[in-house]
């Protein structure tokens, strides 16, 4: 499934979960300032989980956060 954030499509992988965590991993994604200081140009792919999400930047980089 793909996403839109900062209006560029985000591939999301569903890992355990399902598309009722979208609005929890949007919100995460607006509001860890540090990840999305160095992600935001380069994000790519999320690996979403039940409580975390892995973000794949395009330089091979990647990043967790809580998804509550």
């Amino acid at each position: 499934m793909n996403i839109l954030f900062n209006m560029k499509p985000i591939t999301v992988h569903f890992i355990g979960t399902d598309h009722k965590l979208i609005p929890s991993l949007i919100h995460a994604l607006r509001n860890n300032k540090f990840t999305i200081m160095n992600l935001v140009h380069s994000l790519e792919r999320v690996d979403l989980f039940s409580s975390e999400a892995i973000l794949y930047s395009k330089d091979g980089n990647k990043a967790r956060i809580p998804i509550f």
